[in-house]
């Protein structure tokens, strides 16, 4: 007899974030037939619910956040907060690559939520020089998934930032400039040998096509 399935749900580290959790099982945990490849949105997001080492908290922004420059600094803020809180936290689960933090900001004003879009965008490279990827979700966020650019994946029902340890499919997000690939080539570069089974043509593709764009520059 087949076991129930586990819901993939993250550990919420205060009672307004488990609103938000269920759409993490209902949602980045299944498939979807826009996404352009078998299996869930987000591949990660079962194993880490399951191995406790998914954590969703909700943040608030200052009120003093209206305009441009002070939204901008403030989201800089809950980065270096999600930053601090990634590294000092005691996680549940060796594996480093199942470790995922996640901020809900459920009252970030809907004309605010592209300040999450540039927050990644200006945080990107650092942070993947130090091993780490941050994600932005909100409900009007046009940013695609990485086999379908007609769906725009990271839509979701408040605005959110999401901070994980590098992976090894992050090439379909870390192709495009030299310092992303180079972050990337550090960490998984060696898998790529000529003679490697078992990787993904389309992620060795990208990675090929990478490195022949960045040749010489790289390493």
């Amino acid at each position: 007899m087949t076991a129930p399935a586990v819901p993939a749900m993250p550990r919420p580290a205060d009672a307004e974030a488990l609103r938000w959790g269920r759409w993490f099982d209902e949602y980045l945990a299944r498939p979807h037939p826009q996404l352009g490849r078998p299996g869930q949105v987000c591949p990660f997001v079962e194993s880490a619910g399951r191995a406790g080492t998914l954590l969703l908290h909700s943040r608030g922004l200052p009120e003093a956040h209206s305009g441009a420059t002070a939204l901008a600094t403030a989201l800089d803020q809950v980065v270096a907060e999600m930053e601090r809180t990634f590294r000092t936290t005691a996680w549940a689960h060796p594996n480093r690559n199942l470790r995922a933090l996640v901020f809900a900001l459920p009252r970030l004003a809907r004309e605010h939520w592209g300040g999450l879009d540039l927050v990644q965008a200006r945080s990107k490279a650092r942070l993947a020089e130090a091993g780490l990827m941050l994600g932005q979700f909100h409900p009007d966020c046009r940013d695609a998934a990485a086999r379908n650019p007609r769906f725009p994946v990271s839509r979701s029902p408040v605005p959110m930032l999401a901070l994980r340890a590098m992976a090894f499919h992050d090439i379909f997000f870390l192709d495009s400039e030299l310092q992303l690939f180079r972050a990337y080539s550090r960490r998984y570069g060696r898998h790529y040998g000529k003679h490697r089974p078992g990787i993904d043509p389309v992620f060795r593709r990208r990675f090929e096509s990478a490195r022949q764009k960045f040749e010489g520059a790289h390493s």
